[in-house]
């Protein structure tokens, strides 16, 4: 006797298919970041995950009540070694800017672009005389790369952020 509960084998594949897309997307959105911090986090989870963390004096505010209270030890991603601050808003990590040392390689732009293609795949880019920017967006996660130029205050910075939800009464 047949079973009734079993799809048909020509049905297996394709529910394979859409199960594996359902955990790529679920995975896209959890985006875990380099230094074991995760967006999304609250603080107590954000210091079991990075244990140096420290308080900063002088938080840096930004629109959506987002604060950098909290600053990483330097870690390097890509061989570039960047300085992460977390921004929280409503208590959950919604924001980590990585900041260059100024004495960065030449290359650290280009081998960041190149991290952020492996792990975001292509960026929309643009150059101009404000510096150079590379973006991209997957699921609920936002990143850009940019790099000022400038001789006063030329800066090397990878932003990684939850993209803002928005309701009907904001369009």
């Amino acid at each position: 006797m047949r079973s009734t509960c079993l799809p048909p084998r020509a049905l297996l594949p394709r529910a394979i298919a859409c199960l594996s897309l359902a955990l790529l997307a679920f995975a896209a959105d959890a985006q875990f970041l380099p230094g074991g911090a995760q967006l999304g986090m609250n603080a107590q989870q954000l210091r079991e995950a990075v244990p140096a963390l420290q308080r900063v004096p002088r938080p840096v505010h930004m629109a959506g009540g987002l604060a950098g209270n909290w600053r990483g030890p330097a870690l390097e991603i890509a061989g570039v070694p960047l300085a992460p601050t977390f921004f929280f808003a409503d208590g959950e990590l919604r924001r980590v800017e990585y900041v260059a040392d100024a004495r960065s390689a030449a290359n650290a732009y280009e081998s960041l672009l190149a991290w952020g293609r492996a792990s975001w795949g292509p960026e929309l880019a643009s150059q101009g005389t404000e510096g150079t920017y590379a973006a991209w967006t997957t699921g609920q996660v936002q990143a850009y790369l940019q790099q000022s130029s400038g001789t006063s205050r030329a800066q090397l910075r990878l932003v990684v952020k939850l993209l803002a939800g928005r309701d009907g009464s904001e369009l």
